[in-house]
């Protein structure tokens, strides 16, 4: 029933916060990796940035996403508020052991978001969130939705070189 209610969710977010999803790709592994969240986040937004933002809260986390709040250690996030956009920055870091599952979990809310195609105003979204990318850097996974006038690779640049590489 939790599954349903955050397939539902996850679809709602599409429509009402224009955010999606799309492929993973996963970064080189590095255990040893230790950045400042406001940091990653911030170099993202400085290549993509989030338009009438809204902050990822708690609630977000769990209610909207379908994330377990108890595989993450910490975590910071923005996501448009405005339906002209689709930008979307969610950085967390995994608790010991717990990676793998953030990375699945934020996999299938991304899945989620960018199956929800009736709509052909929100094509271009969801072209944009098919792009979209969750990658791992030791204990960190992130979540990137570039906006529509923002290259994919770019933000993908961003996320490498916030975190060193």
């Amino acid at each position: 029933m939790r599954r349903i209610i955050t397939t539902i969710m996850a679809m709602l977010i599409c429509l009402c916060a224009i955010t999606a999803c799309g492929s993973s790709n996963e970064a080189p592994e590095d255990s040893a990796v230790n950045v400042s969240l406001d940091d990653v986040v911030n170099k993202i937004k400085s290549v993509n940035p989030v338009a009438d933002e809204r902050v990822i809260d708690d609630f977000a986390v769990e209610n909207e996403m379908g994330l377990d709040p108890a595989i993450i250690d910490q975590y910071k996030g923005v996501v448009t508020n405005s339906q002209s956009d689709c930008s979307l920055i969610f950085v967390a870091k995994a608790k010991d052991g717990k990676t793998r599952e953030l990375k699945q979990q934020l996999t299938d809310y991304l899945t989620g978001l960018a199956a929800n195609d009736l709509y052909v105003e929100f094509a271009d979204k969801i072209e944009k969130t098919k792009q979209a990318r969750v990658l791992v850097y030791g204990d960190y996974v992130v979540l990137a939705i570039a906006g529509l006038n923002v290259d994919n690779d770019v933000v993908v640049k961003a996320i490498s070189e916030a975190f060193g590489e």
